[in-house]
């Protein structure tokens, strides 16, 4: 397949953000790409491809796009440098989650007496958590910079001077930024201000962001299972066992909490004897 296609696919992407509010529907970018290919003297599907989907042909521009994959629906497709595009839906709830494992091991600050670090196994697509000193096969793995608590502190500080927030607002986020419990100050004045929502978006691109630059500089392919939609997400009603030692856990815990909207926290029940060992603190 010619280099052109690159540059029909470029057009076709930027005409489809002009006319969609959010990521671009698979059949409207579809449309834009067999429209635009005529004025390139190219016709789509190319040559030898009449046969293959529409996602098998777009796999071929992962430098340019994402694609996201959902049960019984249209693909959507963003740029690469606009993920959080994916997760703006026509309801405003937004659908898209970093696969589990992979978020974990890009945001998960490592805690423990001795440190466990997030390793990518190339050949299963796993994430395997070992300590620091245990050598592992560099040809089957690779490392996964642990998450830092300065990182996830620049990140809310680019949220906190970032455009769209008030300056009274962006005083009182940086100003949290200073506590001893910075990350959870930070989310309590979010959502006091009803920012949740802009600040899950701006987090996920950096963090998709992040996984990207990663998997450039370690010569790892992106892959498009890594994205989800949130209905395709494991239910967790039943109860779960962790796997994780204590402090695994309670940064686990801490995140379920800091991602639950108001209205989901008022639903939240804890035992009547945790209630009160906490009372009696």
């Amino acid at each position: 397949m010619s280099d052109v296609w690159s540059q029909i696919v470029a057009e076709a992407l930027k005409r489809g953000l002009d006319v969609s509010k959010g990521a671009i529907p698979g059949a409207k970018l579809r449309q834009l790409i067999a429209r635009i290919a005529l004025k390139y003297g190219e016709q789509y599907p190319p040559a030898g491809h009449e046969d293959e989907k529409f996602g098998a042909f777009l796999s071929r521009f992962n430098s340019l796009l994402l694609v996201l994959r959902r049960d019984g629906q249209d693909i959507l497709v963003a740029p690469v440098d606009k993920p959080q595009l994916l997760d703006i839906a026509e309801s405003g709830q937004g659908q898209t989650q970093l696969r589990d494992d992979i978020f974990e091991a890009f945001t998960r600050i490592p805690r423990e007496s001795s440190p466990l670090e997030p390793w990518y196994e190339r050949d299963t697509d796993k994430v395997l958590w070992s300590a620091k000193d245990e050598p592992l096969d560099a040809k089957r793995f690779v490392k996964i910079p642990p998450a830092t608590l300065n990182q996830e502190v620049e990140d809310r500080r680019s949220f906190a001077l970032s455009s769209g927030i008030d300056t009274e607002i962006s005083d009182s986020l940086l100003a949290t930024l200073q506590e001893h419990s910075a990350l959870w100050a930070f989310s309590k004045i979010v959502k006091e201000h009803g920012l949740a929502r802009k600040w899950h978006l701006f987090r996920f691109q950096a963090v998709v962001m992040r996984i990207r630059a990663w998997c450039e500089t370690e010569q790892i392919e992106w892959r498009e299972d890594w994205l989800r939609s949130k209905s395709a997400q494991p239910n967790y009603a039943k109860p779960i066992s962790l796997s994780l030692p204590i402090d695994g856990q309670r940064h686990l815990f801490g995140k379920f909490v800091e991602a639950l909207s108001d209205e989901d926290l008022r639903r939240v029940s804890v035992p009547l004897d945790i209630v009160l060992k906490l009372l009696q603190k």
